[in-house]
């Protein structure tokens, strides 16, 4: 959930840098990779999008 950082027009700024640097924190990078493979879609990726955008037509 993100943070609500609440300005008006008298907010600096230097005030409105400091509340974005609060904000600047380093996450975890995700491994994607034991996600490869998990879901199996049971039709090819091309023929997918071939019997769509056919539906349009």
């Amino acid at each position: 959930m993100g943070k609500v950082i609440e300005i008006d027009k008298n907010t600096t700024r230097s005030q409105l840098d400091k509340e974005l640097d609060k904000l600047s924190t380093k996450k975890e990078p995700i491994d994607l990779k034991k996600y490869f493979g998990k879901v199996k879609f049971g039709e090819d990726g091309l023929a997918y999008q071939l019997r769509t955008r056919d539906e349009w037509r």
